[in-house]
């Protein structure tokens, strides 16, 4: 009986340190993603009444480096988190949910800032970030179902495959960008076609 109960034991020893850690994560291809989507808006062109919109081109962007370089740089920083491995499930959903506030928080406030710093007022960029979250809305909370599914599931039993399955949402959510930047800014009139926008 005890010989049994110390194989099982070894067993599961092994187990545990076969299992992969959240850091390996390091290398999830929503970081190529993050990079593709970046290049795909640098080749958009923007028009307006027929004629290239050079403004509206770099705007649109600039916007995406700031979105595409905070959630990269944020994802980096939430698989360090001390101790995310052995945490539990709520405390795990808890900081992942607030993460991607975070991350939207981030971007929104480094575009407001870069924007109003090239002398676009502050009516005019809260009006651009609003029809962007317009469209990105269903997206947004695609996100939030999908996040209460992965946690509700029994497939996903290490907080690896939780947060392996959070990446890959977060890809797809990604892969989505290019067709919500270029909503957003065909929407735009030619209001900032004349302005200097370094």
């Amino acid at each position: 009986m005890i010989i049994p109960s110390i194989i099982k034991s070894i067993i599961n020893l092994i187990d545990k340190k076969k299992q992969k850690k959240i850091i390996e994560l390091n290398n999830h291809d929503v970081f190529n993603t993050l990079n593709r989507v970046k290049n795909e808006v640098a080749n958009m062109k923007f028009y307006t009444h027929g004629q290239y919109d050079k403004v509206k081109s770099k705007m649109c962007l600039d916007f995406t480096k700031y979105k595409t370089e905070v959630c990269g740089s944020r994802m980096k920083s939430l698989i360090k988190t001390r101790d995310i491995d052995k945490i539990n499930k709520d405390k795990l959903k808890r900081i992942i949910l607030e993460e991607q506030n975070l991350m939207h928080e981030e971007y929104i406030r480094a575009i407001i800032k870069d924007w109003s710093s090239k002398g676009i007022n502050s009516n005019d960029i809260d009006y651009i970030i609003h029809l962007f979250e317009k469209f990105r809305y269903d997206v947004v909370v695609s996100f939030e179902h999908r996040i209460n599914s992965i946690f509700g599931n029994s497939y996903n039993s290490t907080n690896f495959l939780i947060m392996l399955a959070v990446f890959e949402m977060w890809a797809m959510g990604i892969d989505l960008l290019p067709r919500d930047m270029q909503t957003t800014f065909e929407s735009l009139n030619g209001k900032f076609k004349d302005i200097k926008y370094i």
